[in-house]
């Protein structure tokens, strides 16, 4: 009786063949969908320079698409930075958080050798611990919002 070895490894080069043709396919149907947005986008910027240009001239018609085209990168930059910001400052402000209980935790760390020495220390801190474990660990945190009833 042959090992599950062999059969395992042709599945899993089926299944590796087979999701590198959808891979594949995926690839090329995505990039033709980008390239056809891309295409009624620059064909809807153009068709707006057009249409602005009847008002104001090409020239200024041109400048005002570029500058709102501007305006918009310069909007969308901002948007990202502080985004970004602000995650930094919620990343620092969980680090200054959780400092406290790695402090805790070193100290306890520390602790440990002159614990496992004396038995009844061992006892106690055994039976310390679960008691803890027992009374945080049902703890979950609600946040309740009014819902105005």
């Amino acid at each position: 009786m042959m090992g599950l070895g062999p059969l395992i490894a042709s599945f899993a080069a089926m299944d590796i063949a087979a999701f590198t043709e959808r891979l594949k396919r995926n690839i090329m149907l995505y990039g033709l969908a980008a390239l056809f947005v891309l295409t009624a986008y620059v064909l809807g910027v153009a068709a707006l320079a057009v249409h602005l240009s009847q008002f104001w001239g090409l020239p200024i018609a041109l400048l005002v698409v570029a500058g709102g085209a501007l305006l918009l990168a310069v909007i969308f930059y901002l948007s990202v930075t502080l985004t970004a910001r602000a995650e930094v400052k919620r990343k620092k402000q969980a680090v200054a958080a959780n400092s406290g209980k790695t402090l805790a935790l070193t100290a306890a760390l520390t602790a440990v050798p002159l614990l496992l020495k004396s038995k009844p220390l061992m006892f106690a801190s055994i039976a310390g611990g679960l008691g803890f474990l027992a009374l945080s660990g049902g703890r979950t945190r609600h946040r309740f919002t009014n819902s105005g009833e």
